[in-house]
């Protein structure tokens, strides 16, 4: 009984709340603000407007023995004209069917070549779709094209292209494309000046870690790539600085003269990635001293310079940059 009451006093006061004057006033204007609204829109729906739809678009009967090198659009956005009712029967009604070209009526028989679509053909099929009062104004896209190949094909490496920047003290080690190298299906006159196929353009800043990234390979229209996309192997290693000392050896001296430098080895310091951090050791440096120079030298020091530096070291510095030296007579043979 008691909830009863509870819910009476609930309903009386929601019917007090509603037909109180000014709440009263307010529903009515709801009541022909929404009249008005279905009035507008029943108008609106009356009146001719243009709109987009999508027709998927597919190629059949493609022989088993043929690749299409460039296909056909997935679909086709059309421009549509109609009264408002109509076009929301197409926006939020059942999807329009696909529209299916079929490749035996433009096959030809050669090993190559390009093929266009009739307009004419597309726009019949879509418009056994459409309601009879309901007009075309455009296909887009408006050229409908593909490339057929029956086994012209050539085999070309692939190139890299895009910009890597490793972020400071960090460097490029190397950069691969997996595979090296990819078939090309396409016309003749394609592949006779066809040399090499390129990745797509792509930027990678700030490496601080080495990265694999999946690559497409920049399209050419008319031929197809096999594989498509590349696994393109980014290394990077930090900067170290390592010191070794490397001896000083002379070179092109007669066999009755010796050098003897003060001191007899120099520091060698420089930069190396931490990964080649150990194997790169003094036995990767030669210093020389050639007997020519020694000649031509009116100094009493002589400056030091490196005849081998190995791959992957950088910034070299040789302390000290020259050293006192003797030039001895040896008894010779």
């Amino acid at each position: 009984m008691k909830g009863n009451t509870t819910r009476k006093r609930i309903i009386i006061k929601i019917k007090d709340f509603l037909l109180g004057r000014k709440n009263r006033e307010f529903l009515i204007f709801l009541f022909f603000f929404a009249l008005s609204a279905v009035f507008w829109l029943l108008q609106t729906l009356n009146e001719t407007f243009e709109t987009e739809v999508v027709v998927p678009l597919k190629l059949n009967n493609v022989p088993s023995n043929l690749i299409i090198t460039s296909d056909l659009p997935d679909e086709l956005h059309v421009t549509v004209q109609d009264k408002g009712s109509i076009l929301m029967k197409y926006l939020y009604g059942q999807p329009l069917t696909p529209v299916t070209v079929d490749y035996k009526n433009y096959d030809f028989g050669g090993m190559a070549g390009r093929v266009q679509v009739q307009e004419a053909e597309v726009r019949r099929a879509i418009a056994a779709q459409l309601f009879s009062s309901t007009r075309i104004q455009s296909i887009k896209p408006d050229t409908l094209e593909f490339f057929y190949n029956r086994g012209l094909k050539k085999k070309v490496p692939v190139l890299i292209s895009g910009v890597i920047e490793p972020a400071q003290q960090y460097y490029l080690r190397h950069v691969v494309a997996k595979p090296d190298s990819v078939v090309v299906f396409a016309p003749s006159s394609i592949l006779d000046t066809l040399q090499a196929a390129y990745t797509q353009n792509f930027y990678q800043a700030g490496l601080v870690e080495s990265k694999n990234l999946q690559i497409p390979v920049r399209p050419i229209r008319g031929a197809k790539f096999i594989p498509d996309v590349l696994d393109v192997q980014i290394d990077v290693d930090i900067y170290t600085e390592k010191t070794v000392e490397v001896p000083i050896v002379g070179v092109n001296f007669p066999a009755d003269k010796d050098l003897r430098t003060f001191p007899s080895k120099v520091k060698v310091t420089f930069k190396v990635g931490s990964k080649s951090y150990k194997s790169i050791t003094a036995d990767d440096f030669v210093l020389v001293i050639s007997y020519e120079e020694l000649i031509n030298n009116e100094s009493s020091k002589i400056p030091l310079h490196l005849k081998s530096i190995p791959e992957g070291v950088s910034s070299v510095r040789i302390h000290p940059s020259e050293v006192d030296y003797l030039l001895e007579q040896t008894s010779g043979e």
